[in-house]
């Protein structure tokens, strides 16, 4: 079986954009499709909750136009991004994912569960919170800052421990295993996204933040596909509280909140998160 540290990348040409992917763990079953942070990569996930998820699943991995291995440009809005994805699978014969979205990927997997309703079998929204609406906390200052003007492997490191990890010792050290684990899994490593990228992310970020165009608050109740929120309990990034409003929006949402962890939970709790998704995915009440 192959994991996070040797699936081979490939690639798929959808309106004339080279889409790099990646496919591996088990050979059949719903494919779990993951949607990375910002500024991320598909050498940016952490492979400890992925290769326990991949034991029983097929996981899909995937660069955003514009970032990592693949060509194009970044849409500037989520529904944008939504469309892409919806685009690959279906050029790859892909017709059912169960999806899962970390951070901004989790804004996108938003609108991919909105927009092509019939694609998604569960949906999975990690340190997330809905499209602009009363009771939204902002991320704690300097945080977006530091990510948007990190360079140096050094920077990216420091802002990465700092802001998905709480202050304890306990997290901190989890923290340093999870970077390990994230910067030594594989060779020739795609880098953090260019200047280009970065700032049509950013726009992404504030349409989605003024609760502009097409994005998520106002539509929350067409979603009718089992919803798990999960959430670290001090998540400084996308606060928690944003979590917690989301998941109140949701018909069918289930909610995980994780102690003592900040935006980094599912490297803080790798295998304890991976077997919660298990769960979801495969109980009748998530199916």
């Amino acid at each position: 079986m192959s994991t996070h540290q040797t699936a081979v990348t490939k690639y798929v040409t959808v309106k004339d954009i080279k889409f790099a992917y990646r496919l591996f763990g088990a050979e059949s079953g719903i494919p779990l499709v993951c949607l990375q942070h910002y500024r991320g990569t598909m050498d940016h996930w952490d492979p400890l909750p992925l290769n326990t998820l991949a034991l029983t699943r097929p996981i899909f991995l995937i660069d955003y136009a514009g970032t990592g291995l693949s060509t194009g440009s970044t849409p500037t809005t989520f529904s944008g991004w939504a469309s892409d994805i919806a685009s690959v699978l279906e050029a790859l014969n892909i017709p059912a994912v169960d999806l899962l979205g970390f951070s901004v990927g989790s804004f996108a997997a938003q609108m991919v569960a909105l927009n092509y309703p019939e694609l998604v079998k569960h949906l999975i929204l990690c340190g997330s919170g809905p499209s602009a609406t009363e009771g939204l906390q902002p991320t704690g200052e300097g945080i977006f800052e530091g990510f948007t003007s990190a360079v140096t492997f050094e920077e990216n490191k420091a802002i990465y421990l700092s802001a998905f990890y709480t202050s304890s010792a306990e997290s901190q050290k989890a923290g340093l295993e999870a970077w390990e684990r994230i910067t030594t899994s594989r060779q020739d490593r795609s880098d953090w996204t260019d200047e280009k990228s970065t700032q049509n992310q950013v726009a992404a970020v504030m349409e989605w933040l003024k609760g502009e165009g097409d994005v998520s608050f106002p539509r929350l109740g067409e979603l009718k596909m089992p919803v798990l929120v999960a959430a670290g309990a001090k998540d400084d990034v996308v606060a928690t509280a944003n979590s917690l409003v989301l998941w109140k929006e949701i018909e069918k949402g289930f909610l995980c909140v994780y102690p003592q962890a900040s935006h980094g939970f599912m490297s803080q709790y790798g295998v304890l998160f991976a077997n919660n998704v298990e769960l979801f995915l495969g109980s009748e009440m998530g199916g």
